[in-house]
């Protein structure tokens, strides 16, 4: 089972009634427009992804369109609210409170708080932070000194 997954409609049915799943894919659409969801999913998976990134602690998977496995329910979630924004629907209680616990969680992996599953094929182009030595400053050899002035 690997480590990291790409989103998609069936892991938004598993966390809310498919009916209302594809009324937020299909209603309110423009002439022409098509279904926003893969767009959303796209924005919290760059979303995601860039918080993992910022950190330096964490390597990203290769695949751009994947989020690690542990982090599913909560993309979905914050997607679901998205999509229900998007309708000027109003979220319950329940999807508030996981609306700041996202938000905490994004903050937190941003400070290398929050672990993360290791990719399935590492993103090389990511840098990741060494844990090598403190970096040490040191103050530098002044070449003019008060003794060396005429005093006026």
């Amino acid at each position: 089972m690997p480590n990291w997954i790409t989103i998609a409609a069936t892991d938004l049915n598993d966390h809310k009634v498919a009916d209302l799943v594809t009324a937020l894919r299909e209603e309110a659409l423009g002439a022409g427009q098509t279904d926003p969801m893969p767009g959303i999913i796209e924005e919290v998976t760059n979303e995601l992804r860039g918080a993992i990134a910022f950190s330096g602690r964490y390597q990203l998977d290769a695949d751009e369109a994947t989020v690690p496995r542990s982090f599913r329910e909560m993309v979905t979630k914050k997607i679901i609210r998205v999509m229900k924004g998007r309708l000027q629907q109003s979220l319950d209680e329940d999807e508030k409170t996981d609306g700041e616990v996202y938000e905490s969680r994004l903050k937190g992996l941003g400070r290398g708080e929050w672990p993360v599953d290791k990719p399935d094929i590492a993103d090389t182009d990511v840098p990741t932070q060494s844990t090598g030595a403190t970096p040490r400053i040191t103050a530098r050899e002044r070449s003019y000194r008060r003794e060396d002035g005429d005093g006026s």
